[in-house]
């Protein structure tokens, strides 16, 4: 199964259907609000706004190092006072992470209610 993001066509491995509703709640951890819940759908750097100077795949395996992996529930939990950046993220109720908006971009969630 496949599903679409900003002109890019993302594969669903782990899901064995993916209802056309839930195609547009898939959105970058970036766009996240304070207070919000989601589930992290996948971790890729393919549609990423910026250049990094890290290898390609680097920034998505430090990502998967430090718990945003497919599956795991996360909350916003804080927003800098510039540009709402750093944001700080609960991952599975345990461990708060603080990481820039940009990076943020890499990781796709799917809001829970």
């Amino acid at each position: 199964m496949f599903y679409k993001f900003n002109s890019v066509v993302f594969s669903q491995s782990s899901l064995n259907v993916v209802e056309k509703q839930n195609v547009e709640t898939v959105i970058p951890l970036a766009q996240l609000k304070k207070g919000e819940k989601a589930r992290v759908v996948q971790v890729t750097e393919e549609h990423l706004s910026f250049s990094t100077t890290l290898p390609q795949g680097e920034l998505e395996r430090r990502l998967l190092e430090i718990g945003f992996v497919e599956g795991t529930e996360i909350s916003l939990q804080h927003e800098g006072f510039i540009k709402k950046d750093p944001i700080a993220v609960l991952i599975r109720s345990c461990s708060l992470i603080a990481i820039r908006r940009q990076e943020a971009e890499a990781i796709l969630v799917r809001k829970i209610a």
